[in-house]
Parts: C-alpha cells; sequence; structure tokens
C-alpha cells in the first residue's frame, strides 16, 4: 500500500509536469501541433462569436476545477475516500486531465491583433514569457515544491514519518508580492510575441480566474490565520510589487 501511494504519487508528478511543459508551449504556439492558434482535432469548428464563448466556459470550468479541489472543506469531504497521502497527488492528476481537456476542446481563433515577429521586440517579449514561468517554478521551491506536488506527503507515508506542521515562512519573493507564482503566470500571459483574438480571450479569461482565486484563497488565509494574515496583507501587495514597500516585520503566508 506505502509503495503503491508511492509510485502513485511519482506517476501523477510526472503527468502533471508533463502537461504543464506542454501547456507552456500550447500558449505560445512553439513547437506542438496543437497550439492555442492550431486546433486539435476534438476542437470545435465554430463562428467568432460562439468560439469566445465556448473557451470562456472552458477556462471557467477548468477554474472551477482547481478551486473548488483546493477548497478545505471540499478536502475534509474527499479523504474520506482519498488517502491524505495522495489527496494532492490525485488534485495534480485531475488537474492534468482538465488542463489537457482545455487544450484538446480549444477553439482557436487567430485573427491577428499584433505581431512583433523578427523584431528585437518579439525576443523580449519571449523573454518575458519564459521569466514568468521560471519565476512560478522558483516560488514553488521557495515553499515547498515537492509538498506542492504531492510527493512530500506519499513519501512521509512511505517512511512513516510525521509530517511538519504548517508554518508561516518569509523566503524571498513572498516579501514582494503575496502570491509569486500567480504574479509569474500573470507576466507569461501578457509577454506576448504575437496576439491573436484567441489567445487574448485566453489571457483575459485566465487574469480573470486568477484575480477571483487569489481573492479566495486571502478570505480563507484570513480565516484560518486571523491578523497575522491581515498583517502582511497591509504590508506586502498581493500580485504586483511596489517599490520601498514596508517588509513584514513577522512570519508571513506563502500561496
Amino acid at each position: 500500500m506505502r509503495l503503491l501511494a508511492m509510485a502513485y504519487s511519482l506517476i501523477c508528478y510526472f503527468f502533471a509536469v508533463t502537461v504543464l511543459v506542454a501547456l507552456i508551449l500550447f500558449i505560445e504556439g512553439l513547437f506542438l501541433p496543437v497550439t492555442i492558434n492550431q486546433p486539435s482535432p476534438l476542437s470545435p469548428q465554430l463562428p467568432l462569436v460562439p468560439a469566445v464563448v465556448a473557451n470562456v466556459i472552458l477556462v471557467a470550468l477548468w477554474g472551477l476545477q482547481h478551486s473548488v479541489m483546493a477548497d478545505a472543506r471540499f478536502k475534509a469531504w474527499w479523504t474520506q475516500f482519498v488517502h491524505p497521502a495522495v489527496e494532492r497527488s490525485t488534485f495534480l492528476l485531475v488537474t492534468t486531465v482538465s488542463t489537457a481537456g482545455l487544450m484538446a476542446l480549444w477553439s482557436p481563433i487567430p485573427i491577428t491583433i499584433w505581431d512583433t515577429s523578427g523584431t528585437p521586440l518579439a525576443l523580449v517579449l519571449c523573454a518575458g514569457y519564459f521569466f514568468g514561468w521560471a519565476v512560478l517554478l522558483f516560488a514553488t521551491f521557495l515553499i515547498n515544491h515537492f509538498h506542492l506536488f504531492g510527493l512530500e506527503q506519499a513519501y512521509r507515508f512511505l517512511s512513516e514519518s510525521q509530517s511538519k506542521k504548517a508554518t508561516f515562512v518569509t523566503p524571498f519573493l513572498y516579501r514582494i508580492v503575496r502570491h509569486p507564482m500567480m504574479t509569474g503566470i500573470l507576466i507569461s500571459l501578457w509577454c506576448v510575441p504575437h496576439m491573436t483574438v484567441g489567445r487574448l480571450v485566453f489571457n483575459l479569461a485566465m487574469t480573470a480566474y486568477i484575480l477571483v482565486g487569489t481573492r479566495h484563497e486571502e478570505d480563507t488565509l484570513v480565516a484560518e490565520l486571523g491578523e497575522e494574515y491581515e498583517a502582511y496583507r497591509r504590508s506586502t501587495p498581493m500580485l504586483l510589487p511596489r517599490f520601498k514597500a514596508r517588509k513584514p516585520k513577522g512570519p508571513v503566508a506563502v500561496g
């Protein structure tokens, strides 16, 4: 049972990383036959307005799955059926499937809004795109990458060791913004060498989800942590760095 849980978590981790890389290439339109501007065999062929509506619904459903399964109340119910050691890995697996579904069912709208291809600006924007994803990855390691991706829970179950109690920490980027992973995604979304209508729809829908989802997460943190998180929220901006920001004096939350 313990070895099976560890193997399951490793498989989920592999699929999650694979699909994340595919999503990064899908959005930027690199190397893959299916991209945000190139349809998959499953992509519905829709006129402009229905395609916009369908794509917004896809992103909303993706965000709903992510938010519901990340909610503490859902976890309390869910872990009655799924062992806590693989709960996070199962969340990753479902998120992987929903992300693959989003890419497969996306309706491209390749109407160009701007295109900087072949110019120095395109190189700058492309570098900014990958820089944003690097910020997200770096932020996961600043807190606990392997816990975030479910491997630590399975390993502790395998080794029969106790999980460490979650604590506030103050690593680098979390002193600049409260949600650096989301900041990294926003940087990537809006560093666009070739903007099409389809990508603009994706960017706007994902940005809206990030803003709404982050607010919901903050409400949960305030409910759990009270004044401690409120003090952190007052001293540190949520997504956009603030120059000459006052450094928090106490421990701060991560997210």
